[in-house]
Order: structure tokens, then C-alpha cells, then sequence
């Protein structure tokens, strides 16, 4: 850091201080008590000069001062009573921590003084009319409300389960109203800042950013999900009224009458196993262009005389590119270089830097940036070899080398990783599991699919009444569990199409040294403990092995697991029959049936893994194989590719708009699955319509637009003018259902892992395997030492539709294990296995790695560590409103503004550089050359056989 500071002040003295005006952005207003008010803009603090005027339609440079500048991220300003000083959070110090600086008519008059330093994040700082601050230390669910008295001595003011969040006092200092966050619920409750009399004031509604008002009559505070709007209510909550449909944080003008609005970011994006290694993602957001601002009357009704205000910061162009370049820079640094590939990032650093000082607009600064990132060094290492393996774990990885080595095909590998994987990835799979595994050997005619999803037990359909908590199943717990079935799909895989080699125990050897001696956890794993730790607290033995002391397993850890080992020599052993049959069979079903689950030792005898057919598709002259219902990742990937493949000359997606457009466009046009994809031994399954090459033409012809990006409302107008379009698009599935994930809400999402072998011989294995949820149900059996899927939920509840709970039922699963060959029709030559991880980023993973691989002949490790998208969309009374594309900022900032103009709204979900969602395993063949490579996403790592 002392180097960037350095070079920063060198710069300035060799280029003009030109200025600019920085347009939108605002966070955590404020109002002091003389009506000035403060905010937070890209990590410094900034006031008003002078009081609040109501209906202001202007905040520029003639009456704002910028407070605190600098490195530092500086935010959640709060003025002290008499608006001499401001108490604040900032990142100084390298954590969170509380911060004071006084305040003069001209900004700041000395430099800040830290309140706190302790290891835990501390934020949402409020100070009373007595000069003690109510602040909330610790993150995620670990997080409580503290007062510091001004004396400096400090308290723990809330101890309940859970988090508390976003302190607001009442203007005489006896009361405090915050946010309370309970198994997945946001509740606005009251207390004594003395401490106890807490009560739940309003529990309906998804609270956030609760604000008392100056005469205490009322509460204004936010809604998401069902509900948006800001919001008014008494404390006692007899009555809530809208004051605005906006999405945004209120601040009271000192005389009650006026709220200003600052717009609050897009929903983030569900947890999706992507390690918490950049701390509060509050800061280092340079690029936001979100913060729209406005003033509107308190007490009238909704959006009444409201009126938007514009917010031009003066700043220094010379300073905000250098700060804008240099956290770019050390975030990619943090995240990907400290090791190797620092030495050519550095000298990437030398090339570019002068270039970014030097840009006069924010488009050159951009670009410059990009430019940077398109030329930085690989993140992990390519490998290559006779035979190779990519996974999301160094030492599952090295699991499947050593199988190879001691003479394993890729089958055999890839039953070595499957079980290593589980015990280093407990929260993403294991043999509480399940999945699909789509393998091909250089003898068969085509590849096959080894299905190994998991069944409900045969009391645990609808009519078991008493598997419901309040007329539903439990969110989590040992209730949910359905039959697991990664054991029976791994030993399947190794009777029939392993080497014959090696013996079924040498396959899992390498699992059972890792689960009896232990590793050192890196960052993943962790994570998940931090995010979810409400849920594994809930159970004894779960706590036991995770939260030693109380606390979550931390990186650095070492995890030891000698009831896994046992479970896994059991299988060793014994094969599938000692899980499905023997003495790890008896210890489950004893222990599931006495916490409430339905499953029987008849539902595990008779649990089978099925060899099906692969979905099968064409592209640009391959033949793509990919997962078989009851899984529909491999039906969406084929449907998504036949309407790409009528884009001719397609460019790196990323880098191109055209290309871009035309991906996002042929996504749009896939049907939905919705009756048509289940489990094939209960319904029928109708995959036609989605694999239809010529109808897949037909919407693309009378679809697509190269100029326009599609929408219901276009298909509600079309429905008249060109009603070809809107018959051929009746039954589109416009993407993922987008959910509410509010601040500090853990919002699920399936907490999966993909790897991928093959050999120089053309055997090829790509396997996606999970639990659900990242944690699965989060209940571990005492004695076995493994976490249960949680697929009970994964069904409908109506006994009459297509893909409800029945007994003995497979579940739907959008996983998408692909094996892809170079020619069509019989003549096929096997070009590369690819696997991804995490609900519906798996398809976006695979679906762009598939599309660039092909178009662009890109090899394993670059296709990985290109940027993901993700459609999504927002709906309302079964309706589809708003469609919205999810992607990693590492798009080029030219292809961004392409695709806005042409309509697409665009919501971006990493800072600038960072690879965050849609991990993935590729591995591929080119002649005897065997190819590998790791996605920085987890800890992805390949490994070969040279």
C-alpha cells in the first residue's frame, strides 16, 4: 500500500489537475440536527455546506465539501447531537472499524480518530442524545448490537440467536429499533438502549434500514421482495403506511416533514459458494453507477410532491483515476496474485498505470483498466498430460492423479474424486448426495449417463402430514432428507466401465486418508459456516464438528473427520451394500427416523442408481452429450446452443456485443421446461419441443432482433403486428426465477461441485454431484460424520401435477456433466469434458464455456476464467415483468454500454476484475495432449499425468 501511495504523489506532480463532475452513486444519507447533510460517494464522506432546503434539485460543488479522501473506504456517516462531528465506519485500519472526525463549516478541520479496532467488522454506527453510539460489531449472523458509552467503556446490547441489524435510537436516547434477522425473516423490533424489553414490532414484512423519526412518532424503513417501497410505521406497529415505491434509504429532514431517498443497490445475488476473500464488499466500488437520490414529503400519500435531486461531486480527475486504477489493481492482487503470477501482474501495473492517471473520461479510464485485465496472467496453472483432472479441490484433484497413476482409467479417477471431494467439500457434496455422471470409453458407440439423483423415502410423500411444520415442510433439518445416491452412481460407474485395475478400496483411499488425518482448510468451506451458521448451530452434532469452541472452523483450520473415516472404510470395504444395507444404512435410518424423517431401511435397499441416455445436441459441427432427465441442465444447454448455432460468426462473447447479444438473445429463446422435465419413471418426459432444431430456427428467424433486446411487453405488442414471433415464443421460460436477496439474508442456492477427467486414449468423465444448498440440510448423523441433501423441498405439492412429492420420486436438478465431440452424426472424435457448480450458474457456466470453447478454440483454463452472465427475471401473478442479465464485471466496459443501448438491463455482481459465481471443471483432448485447468471461482485446481 505504501508503494501506491508513493507513486500516486509522484503522478500528481507530473500531470494537470484537470476536475470532473461525478454524477450519481450516494450512499447512507444523514441530516444533522442543523439540517446539513452528509453522505458516503466511492468511499469518502461529503456534506453539505449549509441546511436542508426541502425540494432540493441540485447538490454540486457550490454547497458540498468533501470530508475524509483517501485509500481508505469510508462509509455509514452519523452526526454527533450537537453536527460538530461525524462518527463513522471505515476500512483504515485494513478491517471495519468506528471512526470520529470533526466537522467545521468548510468540511474537515483535522484527520479522523479510531473508536474501535477489534478483529470484528464494526458498522451502522448511531449516536444518542447522550454521545453513546449503538453500532453493530461482528458480520453475517454472528452479528450483535453494542453501545460505547461516551466514557469510552462498552456493552453488548443484544445476545439473541441470530443478527441484529441497523440500529436507529428514538430522539430521546431510551429506545432502540433495529432489524432482527431469524431463519431467513427480517423483523423490526424495539428494545432499551439500557438493554432488555425487546419486542417484535412488525414481523410481515422483509425490514431493512430502519430510521426514527426527529419527533418520534414514527419509523420510516425499506421493503424488498413482495413489498418494495419505503415505509412509515409507529412504534408500537399498528399501522404501516407507504411513502414511496422506491427501493431506497431514508434520511428525516431535522423537521419531520421531508425523507431524502437514496437508491439502494439491485438485490445481491443468493450465496453461491464464492469465498468471503474480499471482507464487506461495501468497499472498493468505484464504478458504481447506481444512487439516484430524491426528496419527498413524509406524510402525504405515496410519492407525493417527490422530486428526483442531481448530485455533481466535484473531484479530481488526477486523484479519482488513480484510486479507481490502484483498487482495481490490489483487489486482483488480494484475490488471484499474491504468489505466483504476481511478477507479471506488476510489471501490468507499470504499463497501464500512467495510461489510467491519464484518461480525461471515465470511458477512457475503463478502457485502459480492461485493457489491463484482458492481458493479465492465467490465476491458476493449465496442466497438461497423458491424462488429467480438474476439480473444485487441490487434494481431490490430487485423489484422481494418483488413481491414474497407479493404472485407473478416468472412471476409476473420477470415483476417487468423487468421494476426496466430499470429505474437503462437505458443504457441496458428499455421500448424503447425489447426481449425474456422463462418461464415454473409446469403445462405446456413444456416452452414457450414470444417474444418481436421490428418491423420496415412501412415507415422506404428501400425505405424511406429519413431516410439516405450520402447514409446511422445515427449512432445514434431518426431516428433509431424501434416499442418497452418489455411493450406488459411483459404484455403478466402477462395475461396469472402471479399469478393472484397481480394487473398489484403492478408489478410496485417498478419501479416508483425508477424512482420518485431516487438511487445512483454505477460504471456501469457511464461508459457508460463517453465512449459514444459524442453521448448523441448530444441531449437536453438526456444532461438534464445525463449530469447535462455538465458533465456525476458520481458514487455516485443520478439519479432522474420523466418522467420516469410519463411513468410508465401511464402503470400502463393503461396497454399496454397506451404505445402502449394512451397518451405515441401520445408524442412519435409526437416527433420520428419530428426528422426524420418513426414510425406512426398505427406502434404502431399495435405492438404485440408472444407466440413461444422454441428452444429445448438435453445434457448429460437434456433438454435445450432456445429463439426462430427471435433470433438465443437459435439455436447457441443447435448446440454448440450436438457437445460438444460427449466429453466424461469433467472437468472444465477452469482448464482442454482437456476440454477447445474440448468446443472451438465444437463452431468452428456450422454452420452458415446465411439464415436460421429471423423473422418467413416474411422468413422461416431453424433451421435443426444447430439442426441436427447426423450431428452435423458426424463433430464431422470427424473434431475434440483432438491434433490439427481446421482452414480454415486445411480445405483448407483437402479438398484433407480428404475431409469428408471439406464437413461436408462447412458452418461453425467460431464465431463472430471481429471488429477494436482501442484505444479510444467507438467500440460498444449490450448493453444488463439478469435475471433469479424461485421457489421451479419448475416455472422457464429467460428474456434477451436490447436497442442495450449500450445507445441504445442514444436520450431521452422530457417528457418521457427513451432511444429508435436503431435497424434500425439491417437489410440488400438488399430488395431481407433473413433478410432485411422491414416494419414491427423483427430483428435478438443473445440473448440466457435458462430454463434447469434434463432428456430428457417427463420426465422432472427443474434444473436451466440462462440469460447473451452483443452481442455474451451472447452464450459464457451461453454456458460455461450451459456445467459446467451440467458436474461439480457447483452451480449458481461459474458458474458465472467462466473465459469466446469467438471465434472470422478476415476476408477478405467474407473469414474467422484468428480465434482467446478472454478469461478472469483467465485461468490456464498450460491450456493457452495447448492450444497454440495445436495451438489455444489465446488473452487475463482482467488483471490478473478480470472478465470483458459475465455478467449473474443464478438461480437454487435442491429439495425446491431455488439458486441465482450476477455476478461481472455489478453489478449483487440475493435476495430470505428464
Amino acid at each position: 500500500m505504501i508503494v501506491v501511495l508513493f507513486s500516486l504523489l509522484t503522478v500528481v506532480q507530473q500531470h494537470p489537475e484537470s476536475t470532473m463532475a461525478f454524477t450519481g452513486g450516494m450512499r447512507s444519507p444523514a441530516y444533522s440536527a442543523t439540517g446539513r447533510l452528509a453522505f458516503e460517494l466511492n468511499g469518502d464522506l461529503w456534506v453539505t455546506a449549509q441546511g436542508a432546503r426541502s425540494g432540493w434539485s441540485a447538490l454540486t460543488g457550490d454547497n458540498l465539501t468533501r470530508v475524509t479522501s483517501g485509500p481508505a473506504w469510508d462509509t455509514e456517516p452519523a452526526w454527533t447531537p450537537d453536527g460538530s462531528e461525524l462518527v463513522f465506519s471505515s476500512d483504515r485500519s485494513g478491517n471495519f472499524d468506528l471512526w470520529r472526525i470533526p466537522v467545521g463549516i468548510e468540511g474537515n478541520e483535522s484527520d479522523p480518530t479510531a473508536l474501535t479496532m477489534t478483529p470484528e467488522a464494526e458498522s451502522e454506527p448511531i449516536v444518542t442524545a447522550d454521545g453513546s453510539i449503538v453500532f453493530v460489531r461482528g458480520s453475517g449472523y454472528r452479528a450483535d448490537l453494542w453501545v460505547r458509552e461516551a466514557s469510552g467503556s462498552e456493552r453488548r446490547l443484544t445476545e439473541s440467536p441470530g443478527a441484529e441489524r441497523s440500529p436507529t435510537v428514538s430522539p430521546d436516547g431510551r429506545q432502540v429499533a433495529y432489524v432482527a434477522i431469524r431463519g431467513g425473516s427480517r423483523e423490526l423490533c424495539l428494545g432499551e438502549t439500557a438493554g432488555g424489553g425487546d419486542r417484535v414490532v412488525l414481523s410481515d414484512l422483509q425490514v431493512e434500514y430502519p430510521r426514527w423519526s426527529p419527533t418520534g412518532d414514527v419509523i420510516v424503513f425499506v421493503t424488498r421482495g413482495r413489498a418494495p417501497g419505503v415505509w412509515v410505521t409507529p412504534p408500537d406497529g399498528r399501522y404501516r403506511n407507504l411513502v414511496s415505491e422506491k427501493r431506497a434509504v431514508a434520511a428525516w429532514s431535522p423537521d419531520g416533514e421531508w425523507l431524502t431517498l437514496a437508491e439502494l443497490p439491485a438485490q445481491a445475488p443468493g450465496y453461491n459458494g464464492d469465498p468471503a476473500r474480499l471482507g464487506d464488499r461495501r468497499a472498493g466500488d468505484v464504478f458504481s453507477r447506481e444512487g439516484h437520490l430524491w426528496v419527498v414529503r413524509a406524510h402525504l400519500l405515496p410519492d407525493t410532491d417527490i422530486s428526483e435531486v442531481s448530485l455533481a461531486v466535484p473531484a479530481t480527475r488526477i486523484v479519482h483515476n488513480a484510486e479507481a486504477f490502484d483498487r482495481v489493481w490490489l483487489r486482483m492482487e488480494r484475490l488471484y496474485y499474491g504468489g505466483r503470477g504476481r511478477e507479471p501482474w506488476e510489471r501490468l501495473r507499470s504499463e497501464y498505470r500512467d495510461r489510467a492517471l491519464s484518461a480525461m473520461t471515465e470511458e477512457a479510464l475503463e478502457s485502459t483498466i480492461h485493457e489491463m485485465l484482458i492481458e493479465r496472467p492465467p490465476s491458476r496453472v493449465e496442466v497438461s498430460g497423458s491424462a488429467a483432472v480438474s476439480s473444485a479441490h487441490h487434494l481431490a484433484t490430487e485423489a484422481g492423479v494418483e488413481v491414474l497413476r497407479q493404472g485407473g482409467n478416468p472412471v476409476d479417477a473420477a470415483v476417487a474424486v468423487s468421494f476426496a471431494i466430499g470429505v474437503v467439500e462437505p458443504d457441496a457434496s458428499g455421500v448424503g448426495g447425489y447426481g449425474e455422471m456422463v462418461l464415454y470409453l473409446r469403445h462405446m458407440d456413444q456416452p452414457v449417463v450414470i444417474e444418481f439423483l436421490s428418491r423420496v423415502p415412501e412415507q415422506a410423500g404428501l400425505a405424511n402430514a406429519l413431516l410439516l411444520e405450520d402447514g409446511d415442510l422445515p427449512s432445514d433439518g434431518p426431516v428433509l432428507a431424501n434416499v442418497p445416491g452418489t455411493v450406488a452412481g459411483m459404484w455403478l460407474a466402477w462395475k461396469e466401465y472402471g479399469s478393472g485395475n484397481l480394487k473398489w478400496s484403492q478408489l478410496l483411499a485417498p478419501a479416508i486418508r483425508l477424512a482420518e488425518n485431516g487438511f487445512v482448510l483454505d477460504d471456501a468451506f469457511p464461508t459457508t459456516l460463517a453465512i449459514e451458521s444459524e442453521s448448523f448451530l441448530k444441531y449437536e452434532s453438526s456444532r461438534k464438528l464445525f463449530f469447535p469452541n462455538g465458533d465456525p472452523l476458520q481458514p487455516g483450520d485443520t478439519l479432522r473427520n474420523p466418522d467420516l473415516a469410519w463411513t468410508l472404510r465401511q464402503i470400502a470395504e463393503g461396497g454399496a451394500d454397506a451404505f445402502y444395507r449394512g451397518a451405515v444404512a441401520h445408524r442412519m435410518v435409526a437416527d433420520l427416523r428419530g428426528q422426524g424423517n420418513a426414510m425406512t431401511l426398505r427406502d434404502m435397499e431399495r435405492y438404485f442408481a440408472a444407466k440413461r441416455e444422454p441428452v444429445r445436441g448438435e453445434y457448429r459441427g460437434h456433438t454435445v452429450f450432456s445429463a439426462a432427465p430427471a435433470a433438465g441442465g443437459g435439455v436447457s444447454l441443447v435448446a440454448k446452443l440450436n438457437s445460438l448455432d444460427r449466429f453466424e460468426n461469433p467472437a468472444l462473447y465477452s469482448e464482442d456485443v454482437a456476440t454477447a447479444h445474440a448468446m443472451i438473445e438465444a437463452w431468452k429463446l428456450v422454452p420452458s421446461s415446465s411439464g415436460r422435465v421429471a423423473d422418467p419413471g413416474l411422468w413422461p418426459v416431453d424433451t421435443g419441443p426444447l430439442l426441436d432444431r427447426e423450431a428452435a430456427g423458426r424463433r430464431w428467424e422470427r424473434c431475434f432482433d440483432p438491434g433490439k433486446s427481446l421482452s414480454p411487453d415486445d411480445l405483448e405488442r407483437r402479438a398484433a403486428g407480428e404475431p409469428a414471433c408471439a406464437e413461436e415464443a408462447t412458452e418461453l421460460s425467460w431464465g431463472e426465477q430471481m429471488s429477494d436477496c436482501s442484505v444479510g439474508l444467507p438467500c440460498r442456492r444449490s450448493g453444488t461441485t463439478a469435475f471433469a477427467v479424461a485421457d489421451s486414449a479419448g475416455n472422457m468423465v464429467a460428474v456434477t454431484q451436490t447436497l442442495g444448498t450449500w450445507g445441504g440440510n445442514f444436520y450431521v448423523s452422530p457417528g457418521l460424520g457427513f451432511l444429508y441433501n435436503d431435497k424434500l423441498r425439491s417437489y410440488s405439492t400438488d399430488p395431481d401435477s407433473y413433478g410432485a412429492r411422491l414416494p419414491y420420486a427423483r427430483h428435478g436438478t438443473s445440473i448440466a456433466p457435458t462430454l463434447a465431440f469434434r463432428g456430428t452424426g457417427h463420426r465422432l472424435q472427443p474434444r473436451f469434458a466440462v462440469g460447473a457448480a451452483g443452481n442455474a450458474w451451472i447452464t450459464s457456466a457451461v453454456y458460455q464455456m461450451t459456445a467459446a470453447m467451440i467458436d474461439r478454440d480457447i483452451g480449458p483454463q481461459n474458458a474458465l476464467e472467462l466473465p459469466r452472465f446469467l438471465i434472470g427475471s422478476r415476476r408477478e401473478s405467474g407473469q414474467t415483468r422484468e428480465v434482467v442479465v446478472q454478469i461478472e464485471d469483467v465485461f468490456a466496459p464498450h460491450v456493457v454500454r452495447g448492450l444497454q443501448k440495445l436495451g438489455h438491463r444489465l446488473q452487475r455482481i463482482s467488483l471490478r476484475g473478480e470472478l465470483r459465481m458459475g465455478y467449473g471443471a474443464v478438461v480437454s483432448i487435442d491429439g495425446k495432449c491431455v488439458r486441465a485447468g482450476g477455476d478461481p471461482r472455489r478453489s478449483g485446481a487440475a493435476g495430470a499425468i505428464p
